[in-house]
């Protein structure tokens, strides 16, 4: 249980001071320019703010028709390189799995019967639509593991879906963990809600 919470920590603070000492490296030749004498507090916390303003200055570029153009090129080129490739990849689909899950598009987390008879699938409601005889309809985003940002549509009755009390953010981590990180139960939140009650009294 230790190692699970040491190891995430332990590589963000190498990230961390890798980023950072690399941003310290770049701006070093740039510093000895200034007329002041800093300490290395000081160029520690430049080095910070710079680097927080190249993220800014990235995301304002990339929100640009050419920006986007030159950040598809450049993950395209990235994607050519076998080892960077593969550490490329599941960086973005941890980083689109967060974007999933902050979707306001997703109103619900449900089981549906899929892909054969008998199993049951996680997913997202994402609202209704009629059918040729008129009848309701759930439209169900179920997405793919370990990336949840593919799946398929699904569209079917209400009363085939089972609800679940789970959040979105729940359910997009029991996706990308492949179900390793997955709650004791499923169960609808009005039951969960029932078991509470009868447990106090």
């Amino acid at each position: 249980t230790g190692l699970v919470w040491l190891v995430p920590l332990w590589i963000t603070d190498v990230v961390a001071k890798a980023v950072f000492r690399a941003m310290g490296s770049f701006l070093s030749p740039l510093l000895t320019l200034l007329p002041w004498n800093l300490s290395p507090a000081a160029r520690f916390a430049i080095s910070i703010g710079a680097f927080l303003l190249l993220i800014y200055l990235i995301g304002s570029f990339a929100s640009y028709i050419l920006g986007r153009k030159l950040l598809q090129f450049w993950e395209a080129m990235m994607l050519k390189i076998p080892l960077i490739r593969t550490i490329y990849s599941a960086a973005k689909q941890v980083v689109d799995a967060i974007s999933l899950s902050n979707r306001s598009a997703f109103k619900s987390v449900v089981l549906v019967q899929f892909p054969a008879e008998g199993s049951r699938s996680l997913g997202f409601v994402t609202g209704t639509v009629r059918d040729p005889q008129n009848r309701e309809m759930v439209t169900v985003f179920v997405p793919t593991t370990p990336n949840p940002t593919t799946g398929f549509l699904m569209m079917v009755p209400r009363e085939q879906t089972e609800q679940t009390a789970l959040s979105i953010e729940t359910a997009v981590r029991m996706i990308v963990s492949g179900g390793v990180l997955s709650p004791q139960s499923l169960g609808p939140a009005q039951e969960i809600r029932a078991n509470k009650h009868e447990k106090n009294a």
